[in-house]
């Protein structure tokens, strides 16, 4: 005699391995995304050319000092600082160029922007500077001073009573003095052992 075909399914749990698969991968993605980035050191890498054609090449690698690193840091710190200020004053002489802001917000705007170079100026003469940079320090110093008699000459041009002619030149003097202590800093990153 035939039974009937049962509808149930023989094996009622198959759905469970999947789900408990989808599962660990959903933590295991929140657990690695939620992992702070890795401190990488700074490294050089230089590839070594063989003579012969079945070594592969090999690749060396040098960690530099934690002060020299951190000195570093600083000094590209005073990279980005240098920018942006001739950035700012830049973006303050175009706007009265425009008329878009009156003297007293130029003259502020362009204060802003002395003061900011003496702030840097003051942070890179007082820096420890390790052994290799050294000998290019203080041209570093002198250069930084320059943004701020630079800034200085802008502020000058401003109150002149020229057709503006001061206050463009100075601003040229400005931007040539930023990339001038630039130049400086690659100097003295060009120092690195």
């Amino acid at each position: 005699m035939l039974r009937p075909v049962s509808k149930e399914d023989p094996k009622p749990g198959r759905w469970v391995l999947p789900v408990v698969i989808v599962a660990l991968i959903a933590i295991t993605y929140v657990f690695v995304s939620s992992l702070p980035e890795a401190d990488l050191a700074a490294s050089t890498s230089t590839t070594v050319a063989t003579t012969t054609t079945t070594a592969p090449p090999t690749t060396t690698s040098t960690t530099l000092p934690n002060d020299i690193l951190a000195f570093l840091q600083e000094v590209d710190r005073f990279d980005a600082a240098a920018g942006e200020l001739q950035t700012e004053l830049n973006s303050v002489n175009d706007a009265w160029e425009a008329g878009e802001i009156d003297f007293d917000s130029a003259l502020a705007g362009f204060t802003a922007v002395r003061d900011g170079a003496q702030v840097l100026a003051n942070e890179v003469a007082a820096t420890s500077v390790p052994d290799p940079y050294t000998p290019a320090w203080p041209d570093t110093i002198t250069a930084s001073q320059a943004l701020v008699s630079a800034a200085d000459a802008v502020i000058d041009g401003l109150r002149a009573p020229d057709d503006g002619t001061a206050r463009q030149e100075a601003v040229v003097q400005y931007n040539e003095t930023t990339v001038a202590f630039q130049d400086q800093l690659d100097v003295v990153r060009s120092l690195t052992p």
